[in-house]
């Protein structure tokens, strides 16, 4: 293996989407960086601009073989939820609302088997019993009178 510094300059050298391609090759069996190849198999590279051709002063071109990688920005990215101009799909949104709740009903189970939740539970039950002891005693009074 070489040095740090030896590879930092070959990779220094490479274009956007090259290095994107490698970093998700070497991530590919390793599950503990699976986020990083996610997120660069996520990127979109855009090309570069080409100078413009005689005769149309101030023109852009994009080669022919560039043009694919071009995103439709009404196009969706499967990996991060959102189109090419920021919305977020329903399906995003739906599955943040889906984590939150899960977050919230086990958060709740957490709170529920704790000592201090049973505490609580306690003298919740203990003060409806009370509750109704004392409506179901103002009752049989009223009946008597």
């Amino acid at each position: 293996m070489t040095d740090t510094q030896s590879i930092v300059d070959s990779m220094t050298a490479l274009t956007d989407d090259e290095v994107r391609a490698v970093v998700a090759a070497v991530t590919t069996a390793r599950p503990a960086l699976a986020a990083v190849r996610a997120a660069a198999l996520d990127i979109q590279v855009f090309p570069a601009p080409v100078a413009p051709p005689a005769g149309a002063p101030g023109a852009v071109a994009v080669p022919a073989a560039d043009a694919a990688a071009v995103p439709d920005p009404g196009s969706v990215s499967g990996a991060t939820g959102y189109t090419g101009t920021g919305v977020p799909t329903f399906d995003a949104v739906r599955e943040k609302i889906e984590i939150r709740a899960g977050t919230a009903d086990g958060a709740t189970e957490l709170d529920d088997a704790s000592e201090s939740g049973r505490t609580l539970q306690e003298q919740y039950a203990a003060r409806e019993k009370a509750a109704q002891d004392r409506l179901a005693e103002i009752r049989r009074s009223l009946r008597h009178d």
